[in-house]
């Protein structure tokens, strides 16, 4: 370590301290944990209502704090953080929430009825709809299955219609961003038997919707990321007796590669320097394929489990959310060499997890850089042991490390 490098990362840290307020509430590495909760499948009693909680990854010993209960409704979907963590936006049921992430407080909410998946960009919410009628337990139909709503207060801004080509004609689920459009996965899953395979494109910036048919084989898409060459992968349920990925570049015809004979189902998949992790339904392990051609790559072994959902935080570690559906939740840190990390006991079926990270508040460059030295958070050399380290690059810029394992 250069000599004075110790002084020069302490008024950094002093600097940084000093911004009292932001420093401390923006800068934590927080998880925010979406509990789908337990209900009855004959009696439509509901055993535990849903909750959203946050786990502070930079604690020594992390637990659950629940912010809200969402009660009356009977589960909850999915979650998204604003750019900056301040505010979360959750789909339970029938309503979309906007949240303050630090109380829980509601700040805005909208009647959505089927409300799935939601995607914040820019000063939009866009949110996938599809619902199994309770009755006749065929689909619910719906003019848009693909809106968008105002981020500020949630109030309508505008949506796909299902007839004629303008939108999505189909219930669809799992959104992602790529090159000036927003992607999404059209499965039609609420219609057993009847599934489809397609994947929209919404040009964020005329409105115009595109779409591509991923064949017979890519029937059910139910994840969807955005890859490194700005294309998009999903991974596909089929019709629960198999399991395929697809690739769609937005221009070109849809790639559609058969993976599996059994389903993935509705478990965790991520995507993973380059590639997208996902679990085969019965395996403990996770396959992975190459985010360009689908080819099949080295698995990770996994927990040994069924896993529900996971968040890749870094290409070293996962947070995994697992449960029996019925009495727990946990959600699990896992390094990918190293193994478990630690086990935090959640609520009922976590269904999502969304990681606000303090490295977003620091501007990381590319090109050659060296290590100049790594303190603690009281600026002191950091030899070994565990915590939270800051290490400062001859490019000028700090990255903060919170390390549990030597």
């Amino acid at each position: 370590m250069k000599k004075g490098a110790p002084i020069q990362i302490s008024r950094l840290l002093v600097a940084l301290l000093c911004s009292a307020v932001v420093w401390q509430t923006q800068a934590q590495d927080r998880a925010y944990v979406l509990c789908e909760g337990a209900q009855d499948f004959y009696s439509g009693e509901v055993l535990e209502s849903p909750r959203i909680g946050v786990i502070d990854l930079s604690a020594p010993t992390p637990s659950f704090e629940v912010l809200r209960v969402f009660e009356g409704h009977s589960f909850a979907v999915d979650l998204t953080l604003s750019e900056d963590a301040s505010m979360v936006y959750v789909t339970a049921e029938d309503t979309v929430f906007k949240l303050d992430a630090y109380t829980g407080e509601v700040l805005a909410q909208q009647a959505l009825d089927g409300a799935r998946q939601v995607y914040l960009e820019g000063d939009r919410v866009f949110v996938t709809r599809g619902d199994v009628d309770p009755v006749t337990w065929g689909s619910v139909e719906f003019e848009h299955y693909f809106v968008a709503l105002d981020a500020q207060d949630l109030s309508w801004n505008s949506g796909w219609a299902a007839a004629g080509n303008a939108g999505p004609a189909w219930a669809s689920e799992g959104m992602a961003v790529s090159n000036g459009g927003i992607y999404v996965a059209v499965n039609n899953a609420f219609a057993y038997g009847e599934e489809v395979g397609r994947i929209g494109r919404i040009d964020l910036t005329t409105g115009a919707y595109t779409e591509a048919d991923l064949g017979p084989e890519g029937l059910n898409p139910v994840h969807l990321f955005a890859g490194d060459d700005g294309a998009v992968v999903s991974v596909n349920a089929q019709q629960y007796d198999g399991t395929s990925l697809s690739r769609w570049d937005g221009a070109t015809d849809a790639a559609t590669e058969v993976v599996a004979d059994v389903t993935a189902g509705c478990g965790a998949a991520d995507w993973h320097e380059g590639a997208v992790l996902y679990q085969i339904y019965g395996e403990g392990g996770f396959r992975k394929a190459d985010g360009g051609t689908l080819e099949a790559l080295e698995g990770w072994n996994g927990n040994g489990g069924s896993v529900y959902t996971m968040s890749v935080l870094s290409p070293d570690q996962t947070l995994l959310g697992t449960t029996d559906f019925a009495t727990e939740g946990v959600v699990e840190l896992w390094d990918f060499e190293t193994g478990l990390q630690w086990a935090v006991p959640v609520g009922i079926s976590p269904g999502k997890i969304a990681v606000a990270f303090s490295t977003n508040a620091i501007v990381e460059t590319t090109g050659p850089r060296t290590l100049i030295g790594t303190v603690d958070l009281l600026g002191r050399p950091h030899a070994s042991g565990n915590g939270m380290l800051l290490h400062q690059w001859s490019d000028g810029t700090v990255t903060k490390e919170l390390r549990l394992t030597d």
